[in-house]
């Protein structure tokens, strides 16, 4: 890797620093939710360029399957009147997804403009968030900002509707500039209430956007420097001319996708390049994904997977089948709950994930998708042969066949010679004929194993 002054200048591949499978995976978790070997050898084949290409592909035909089979089944299955539902469905789009950059994109705009079901109490609304969220992902910031200023489940969660002229409500100006633009220290009371002016008749009819030009104040509005009369629009619009704003969404888009602790050269730079394309998203990320920095060791393995990553991921990685409710049950015992971020701020993640509560129920999943279809009753499959042909008897090669497909090698060698003691001892002691001889043993032992190995601290690091 060369040593260049600007972090996130490309990455050029060479016979001492190749694209190997270790960076396919790294770029396929943080683009995505884990990957199946043939997905990583198919990115290590193709190339860098041509695989962060291949993430944007519009997979229009999925996505008209997707709406098609949400329209089939919304009667009996969702109804639009069970937030658990539509829980399990966006569950079920992140685990069967040829365009998980999608989807990890909207989870993260999910958590950045955090809207929670309790409040709205209207899961048809929450649904439509998302919907309007996944269409403008990786689109222009602008435009997906001033979406969600008109989204219908904003209003509701920030009290659009009570922001009237006579009584202007401050709540989504305010959260608009702390937590989805500029961030705090980059704005005063004065920009606040000037803005809450400016959002006023920004109401709802049922299920869509409404404005209500009785209700919204058309004076002049002083606000960040410029004085006008100002609407909504023009607030977003002032927003998103903010170095401000520039720096805030490239620390938080580099702690999403890159490492939790970016340092200011890395965020001044990122800045940089959402100022060069606009505030674009598909533009920002391109670079991000061929960046030098993006394959440093200060990045690599650097984050703690959230429940979603860690738990979508390990079925994506093992090509398991899990049925979504019980996986969307699962991700509420390690505390991430779609459509409920605790708070505004959405999800703390990195350290906030672990828990002594929350690290019992990761290791329980771990447990319970190495058992899928072994009597477990979770109603799934994990089918080990093509994890772990049977043809493979020994106890060393079923762990490295299980570290490559797990943590693409990244097995520390005590670990490993632990990991094929683990496999040939039972109760009745160490065997290692029968684990040889009997394929039934030697599935039931190498299933045990994917349930430790899923329990290591470092497989979490994301």
């Amino acid at each position: 890797m060369s040593t260049s002054t600007n972090p996130l200048d490309p990455f050029v591949p060479g016979p001492s620093d190749p694209f190997d499978r270790r960076k396919a995976a790294h770029l396929l978790r943080r683009a995505g939710f884990g990957a199946a070997p043939a997905a990583i050898d198919r990115a290590v084949a193709e190339g860098m360029e041509q695989t962060v290409e291949s993430l944007f592909d519009e997979a229009t035909d999925e996505e008209d399957f997707y709406q098609k089979t949400f329209r089939a089944i919304n009667g009996p299955l969702t109804n639009f009147g069970d937030i658990g539902a539509e829980q399990a469905w966006w569950v079920y789009r992140m685990m069967t997804t040829r365009a998980p950059l999608r989807e990890k994109l909207t989870l993260f705009w999910h958590g950045h403009f955090a809207t929670g079901s309790d409040k709205v109490d209207n899961s048809r609304l929450m649904h439509q968030q998302i919907e309007t969220i996944r269409r403008h992902a990786w689109g222009n910031v602008r435009e997906l900002t001033l979406a969600i200023a008109h989204d219908p489940a904003m209003v509701v969660w920030l009290d659009g509707e009570s922001n009237t002229k006579e009584h202007p409500n401050e709540n989504f100006a305010r959260e608009l500039m702390e937590l989805f633009t500029c961030g705090i220290g980059h704005y005063t009371e004065s920009d606040v209430r000037e803005a809450a002016r400016a959002f006023t008749g920004w109401h709802r009819d049922k299920t869509q956007f409404a404005f209500n030009a009785g209700e919204h104040d058309a004076g002049r509005k002083h606000f960040l420097g410029k004085l006008g009369r100002f609407d909504g629009s023009d607030i977003v619009d002032i927003l998103m001319q903010q170095p401000a704003t520039l720096h805030f969404l490239a620390r938080k888009l580099l702690r999403f996708f890159a490492a939790p602790e970016p340092p200011e050269p890395v965020i001044a730079a990122a800045a940089a390049v959402l100022d060069r394309t606009r505030l674009d998203i598909k533009w920002f990320l391109r670079e991000l994904f061929q960046s030098q920095y993006f394959y440093s060791r200060e990045c690599y393995r650097s984050r703690i997977a959230s429940p979603v990553e860690f738990a979508v991921g390990t079925i994506r990685t093992l090509s398991a089948v899990w049925p979504a409710p019980e996986v969307v049950e699962l991700l509420g015992r390690m505390d991430q709950r779609l459509f409920a971020p605790p708070n505004v701020k959405g999800w703390d993640g990195e350290q906030k994930w672990i828990n002594s509560s929350t690290w019992a129920a990761r290791l329980d999943f771990g447990r319970a998708v190495s058992r899928l279809d072994a009597g477990s009753g979770f109603g799934g499959n994990l089918d080990i042969e093509r994890i772990v042909p049977s043809s493979i008897k020994d106890p060393a090669q079923v762990v490295d066949t299980l570290a490559v497909v797990l943590m693409q090698d990244d097995l520390a060698p005590e670990t490993r010679r632990d990991l094929a003691e683990f496999l040939i001892t039972s109760q009745e002691g160490r065997n290692l004929s029968q684990f040889h001889d009997d394929a039934d043993v030697r599935r039931e032992r190498t299933r045990a194993a994917i349930g430790l190995l899923l329990a290591l601290p470092e497989y979490h690091a994301y």
